[in-house]
Parts: C-alpha cells; structure tokens; sequence
C-alpha cells in the first residue's frame, strides 16, 4: 500500500534520488552489510560474538528518542569507531570478503530496484546512495548485479586495507545520525529529490534540500502513525521503487 501526503511531478532534469541502502535499496528481510561479515563462517566467530555485544548495548540508544539527538550522535560515533577497531583486531583480510560475496546470498535487492536504477541511468538522473554500512560492499554487490551506472554515487564507509589486511574506515565515518551533514555538489542544479529510507533518521539525510520523503514501513505496523507523520510517502507491503516513480517522475514508464 502508498499512503500519499505531498504530490508534485517532477521533470526528470531537474530530479535527483537520494536512497539509504539496507534495508531500503535491499529487502526488509535481507542481511545488512555489516551483518554479512558478523554471520560469515569465513570470520573468526569471536569477531560475531564482539560485534553482536556491540550492538546490543548500542542499537537501543539508536532507537530511544528520549536521548537528545547531539548527545545520541556522539554515542553513535563512539560506536562506529569500536567497530573499527574490531575490524583490525580480527585480522579480516581482503581475500575473506571475496569469499562472502561469492558463497553468500544475504544481501537481496528490492524486486523492481534493478530496473529503477536502469531507468533513473536513462533518464540522466543522478542517484545518490547514503549508508551507515561498508561502501566497499554495496559497490562490489551493485556491480555483481550489472546495477553500478555511471549517474550513482556512494556515500558510505569504505574500509582500509593494508597488504591485503582491513586496517580501519576511511575518515569521515558514517553513522544513521550524521547523513545530515553530507553535500551533494552532484545535485546543485537540479531542484527537487526523492528521498528513500526506513527508518525515521533516515529523513535527516536531505537536510538542507528539498525533497519528497519516502519511508518503507515494512516490518513494524505499530510504526506507521510515526511514519505517516513523518514522511510525505509512506510504503508498506509490496509497495516499490517503481510505483514511486511512475507516480512522482515524468515521463517514467515501467
């Protein structure tokens, strides 16, 4: 189902598309980027067990909308960097991503994602991916699926290897509370975006620009008032990519 609060169509040269990745460009259900490496039995499992103690203790200040936003960022950013040190203690090495990517099928793309992202390539309109996962990942998964168009940008957390060896996260880290302090000079001429997401946070993503919100609410049905509120379109179900944007862009056709 599309609950619809703001409408206005859109020409394709003046658009732009800026997206979350997990859980938003991939299916609800589908493992994130940086559960791929947690759920691999290709790394040491003392490294899952750290990483799972990690986010157990901060996943729910993430969530907890009682914690002032300044102060639930600096927690946010603490936690990204412990993550990083757990990247290097562990010793993961280049060679072992090769081995998840080619042994696993977590990560799942939206059904009508594909032909969106060839659509938005056609139509020259840029595609911005912003996420608090592993750059390195979505890159190597979208070229995987013959999806990596010249029109898509990623704003993401690329890892450093050093002799083969995953060192660190490239500066500046990115976690769900500090998209907003990113700039696109990708989309300075053109006028309007459509913003994906599936969480709440997500929204902050375009601060500063305007844009048509689209929140996937897809697991948590208690959520969507919250969602209803907060975005300007809201999708549930098996409501897509496509059906936004025959709706929103002009001459789009699926």
């Amino acid at each position: 189902m599309i609950f619809i609060r703001k409408f206005k169509r859109l020409d394709p040269k003046e658009t732009f598309i800026l997206t979350d990745f997990d859980r938003t460009l991939t299916e609800h259900d589908s493992s994130t980027c940086w559960g791929l490496l947690e759920e691999s039995p290709y790394v040491d499992e003392d490294y899952a067990k750290e990483s799972l103690r990690i986010y157990e203790y901060y996943r729910p200040i993430e969530i907890n909308q009682a914690i002032p936003f300044d102060e639930k960022t600096k927690i946010m950013e603490k936690w990204f960097r412990e993550v990083a040190l757990l990247l290097e203690k562990y010793h993961i090495y280049e060679e072992t991503i090769e081995q998840i990517f080619s042994h696993s099928n977590g990560l799942r793309l939206r059904k009508d994602v594909k032909p969106f992202l060839g659509r938005m390539n056609e139509l020259g309109i840029p595609v911005i991916i912003v996420s608090a996962g592993i750059g390195n990942f979505i890159e190597k998964y979208l070229k995987q699926e013959n999806c990596l168009y010249d029109n898509i940008t990623i704003h993401s957390n690329f890892l450093i290897y050093e002799n083969g060896r995953i060192v660190g996260i490239k500066e500046p880290i990115l976690h769900s509370l500090n998209k907003s302090t990113l700039t696109y000079p990708e989309v300075w001429d053109r006028k309007t975006g459509i913003l994906f997401g599936d969480q709440i946070e997500d929204k902050e993503t375009g601060k500063g620009l305007s844009t048509i919100s689209v929140g996937f609410c897809d697991t948590n049905i208690h959520s969507l008032p919250e969602f209803k509120k907060e975005f300007d379109v809201v999708l549930t179900g098996s409501s897509s990519y496509e059906q936004v944007a025959r709706t929103y862009i002009k001459r789009y056709k699926a």
